[in-house]
């Protein structure tokens, strides 16, 4: 209401100035075309003609929306406007006077002189206070001299924020890009300085007080590279957040937030098929084991808007199922759900829960996935990622389950350790069983993930909370990551393509070394230096590599699904006998259960059930 009644106050007054500035113009023209002495009979001919000028002008004015605008904002596309209003306004008033009132003593050079004047005056106007708005902000002590580093869409966006939206307390005063051909150009009046390796040398010369870091996408050496270089600026910089939906929906300069390790891995963004993956989630009954968890949880977040016609959540774990529905319930108020407390190694009350719900879809991301924790408890790694997926697996197969995701791991690629090794198991396990009573089985293997409940980047900001040391195992430890909501996103994106007894593989970009995330994470801590936070090497732990990988020599990796998917397909001829496969597993769950403190040779046990199922993946 409030709001309405400035915009109608604002209005009038903008139409009250245009009148004045219309009956100015016409009175200036006839008094520059005769010289400043005008003949008797102008008068009256301005008296009859000046309201049929306003009537006109104010019409074509309103058709353009040349009175919706704030001046501050002004623009070019302001001014086209503007131009547009005046010339045809003129060309109707022209003809309205000598056709229909046959005056035909007006010279032409009037009409022209009034066209030049009102354009001259209304642009004025316009542009004149967003010009006060720039002087005042240059010269406050209290505005922000910013260095945009991007001169691409989105810091052209932000330079109009900054420039139309002056109380915001931002002022641009120069740009950097990595691209030759925009160096020394002006971009809305800010000239691109220099690339990234400038910046120190243009805050310095500048006196600019903080850095904004505005573009799409970075790998992340570079993206690293400029971090460094800002922070040799010693001034302030953050970054546009570019992973909050559409950037049209929100402004430009309310997503600037502080750098997160995220920008520093440097993941390009992912284009998802959403139309389709709510289409085919749509009205379905869709089960999610380790619902609870860092992936279980934030498929349900990202199926709940999706409209189901149920979302099952299945944990074992009564915390987890109490915090996840407090969130559901919060967030997703229409979403029809059912909360399953129960155990995916207890074959019965799996099956019950299939049972009351009949899913047309699970996701198996329930798992034990600690490396070291697994080395320590191999027949609990059996039990719960072998034994726990068979008996979901069997159950979805019992029950008509249209399609069975199983989310693996690339550990399970060469497996070493128990972890890597019984979630290798259980994937050729999901992949031997497609097409079994129609259900169609797949599973999506991918890297670590940034903010999971086992993520070491967790780990090591306890660590700098408690002022370290930071425990790295390796200084050469490489892994891959990417983000929890960008994982589930591409699982989601699997689940719709995959047609059954493929293994997908997450595009999951550069290997990052550990080292350096735990300096770039004492860096962000704003503890200035890994020589305050001491890092300790620790050495490599059971089962741990120094490289993980994506694929094994036995599978050959085909790009044929889209840039965000591949699909792994076996170079093996062998043929592959399920009910072998399915006896062994059953062997290695017996002597998992029965002999928990004495399991010699389990390991060895667990490889040859692998090299079993390497002629799985077609």
């Amino acid at each position: 209401m409030t709001e309405n009644i400035f915009k109608n106050k604002r209005l009038l007054q903008d139409l009250f100035i245009n009148i004045v500035l219309f009956c100015a113009s016409y009175i200036i023209a006839f008094l520059v075309t005769y010289y400043g002495k005008l003949p008797p009979e102008s008068f009256r001919i301005i008296q009859i003609t000046l309201p049929v000028v306003l009537v006109v002008r104010i019409t074509i004015f309103f058709v353009f929306q040349v009175f919706s605008g704030q001046w501050r904002d002004a623009s070019i596309s302001d001014m086209v406007a503007i131009g547009k209003s005046v010339t045809l306004s003129s060309v109707i008033i022209a003809l309205i006077i000598y056709f229909i009132f046959n005056i035909k003593s007006i010279p032409v050079t009037l009409y022209i002189v009034d066209w030049l004047v009102i354009t001259i005056l209304t642009g004025f106007t316009r542009f004149s206070q967003r010009l006060i708005n720039e002087l005042i902000v240059k010269k406050s002590d209290k505005v922000k001299r910013v260095l945009i580093v991007g001169a691409g869409s989105i810091g052209k966006r932000l330079i109009k924020e900054m420039k139309s939206n002056w109380e915001m307390g931002y002022t641009p005063v120069a740009l950097v890009d990595d691209n030759p051909a925009k160096v020394n150009r002006t971009v809305l009046g800010v000239k691109v300085q220099g690339t990234r390796k400038s910046i120190p040398h243009i805050v310095e010369t500048l006196k600019v007080d903080e850095i904004i870091i505005a573009f799409s996408y970075a790998k992340g050496e570079v993206m690293r590279e400029i971090v460094k270089l800002c922070r040799l600026s010693n001034i302030p910089f953050r970054i546009i957040n570019k992973h909050e939906g559409p950037l049209d929906q929100k402004t430009i300069v309310d997503r600037i937030r502080q750098i997160k390790i995220e920008d520093l891995i440097g993941r390009e963004q992912i284009n998802i098929e959403f139309e389709k993956i709510q289409k085919y989630i749509e009205g379905k009954r869709v089960l999610i084991t380790g619902a609870a968890g860092s992936i279980g949880s934030e498929l349900c977040r990202q199926i709940a808007r999706l409209n189901p016609e149920r979302l099952i959540a299945f944990d074992r774990s009564e915390n987890g199922l109490f915090y996840l529905e407090r969130e559901l319930i919060e967030k997703f108020q229409d979403l029809e759900y059912s909360l399953a407390l129960a155990d995916i190694t207890d074959f019965i009350e799996t099956d019950n829960v299939f049972n009351n719900h009949k899913p047309h879809i699970v996701f198996h991301a329930a798992a034990y996935k600690h490396v070291p924790m697994m080395e320590l408890h191999p027949s609990q790694a059996v039990k719960n990622n072998v034994m726990g997926t068979k008996n979901v697996l069997d159950v979805s197969i019992l029950h008509g389950t249209k399609k069975f995701v199983f989310i693996s791991t690339d550990k399970a690629v060469n497996p070493v350790s128990f972890m890597g090794m019984t979630k290798r198991i259980a994937e050729q396990l999901v992949q031997g069983s497609d097409n079994i009573n129609k259900t169609r089985c797949l599973a999506v293997r991918f890297g670590n993930v940034i903010g999971s409940s086992g993520s070491v980047i967790r780990l090591f900001q306890e660590q700098i909370s408690k002022g370290g040391p930071v425990t790295v195992t390796h200084p050469d430890v490489k892994r891959y990551f990417m983000s929890i909501p960008e994982a589930v996103q591409l699982v989601l994106q699997a689940a719709v393509l995959g047609e059954g007894g493929q293994t997908f593989l997450l595009k999951m970009g550069e290997l990052i070394k550990i080292n350096d995330i735990a300096k770039e994470l004492i860096m962000l801590s704003g503890n200035g230096s890994s020589q305050e936070i001491k890092i300790n090497y620790t050495g490599l732990r059971f089962g741990e590599k120094i490289i993980e990988e994506l694929w094994e020599d036995s599978e050959e990796c085909m790009e044929n699904v889209n840039e965000n998917l591949y699909v792994l397909k076996s170079k093996s001829t062998n043929k592959f006998n399920l009910r072998e496969f399915k006896g062994k597993i059953n062997n290695i769950i017996r002597v998992a259960s029965a002999q928990e403190k004495n399991l010699n040779g389990f390991k060895h046990k667990l490889e040859e059930i692998i090299e079993e199922g390497r002629a799985i993946i077609r």
